[in-house]
């Protein structure tokens, strides 16, 4: 299946070895090669060791991560933001099988959504890309900081980044900016990732 959204160029769903996998203007944004990504960052930052109950993703893709927080939380409550309406349609009917009671999505761009909505989050995950590049508000000290004003006192926040080629200093630039934020931040490098977890504690 294929479409074209005014966020999203070029969307389409491909079937690898039994299994669906999600590619936006030619970037792999679920699947297999994602879960692995995510496995590897959540063994790092030791989730399993954490009991969340109000979870919120910014930026749905396929929805891998949505999967893999709602197997290790599963009393977890989880919103899902999405700029693109097409994108969360996707991840519900190709991705998100079963009872998805769980789980709310909102249409929206996310730092409108940091800025208007209310409540707080144990635990904020930032998987913002445009095919396969990451906006740069994602890193500004505006958007970590209002991020940072959501979290319940012991949450904490996860950003899939990058770190190959033009991404090496930002990513660099980015670490610093959450230093500057948080009393607690590790990183876990894998291919062009570079993930972030940060904790106000």
């Amino acid at each position: 299946a294929e479409y074209s959204t005014m966020y999203n160029k070029y969307i389409r769903i491909n079937d690898e070895y039994g299994e669906k996998k999600l590619l936006v203007n030619g970037s792999i944004q679920s699947g297999r090669y994602i879960r692995n990504l995510w496995d590897g960052a959540f063994k790092k930052f030791d989730i399993d060791k954490l009991s969340w109950k109000n979870i919120l993703v910014l930026g749905v893709g396929g929805g891998t991560v949505i999967e893999l927080l709602h197997a290790q939380f599963p009393d977890a409550y989880i919103t899902g933001v999405d700029i693109d309406p097409v994108i969360i349609d996707i991840a519900k009917t190709y991705f998100l099988t079963g009872n998805l009671s769980y789980v709310q999505f909102v249409a929206v761009d996310a730092k409108k959504y940091m800025k208007e909505s209310a409540g707080k989050y144990d635990y904020i995950i930032i998987d913002i890309f445009v095919g396969n590049i990451v906006p740069d508000f994602v890193k500004s000290k505006s958007f970590i900081s209002c991020c940072k004003q959501r979290l319940s006192p012991n949450g904490a926040l996860c950003i899939n980044y990058l770190q190959d080629r033009q991404y090496k200093e930002k990513s660099n630039e980015f670490e610093q900016t959450l230093r500057n934020l948080f009393s607690h931040v590790s990183d876990f490098r894998k291919a062009n990732n570079r993930f972030f977890f940060a904790q106000i504690v």
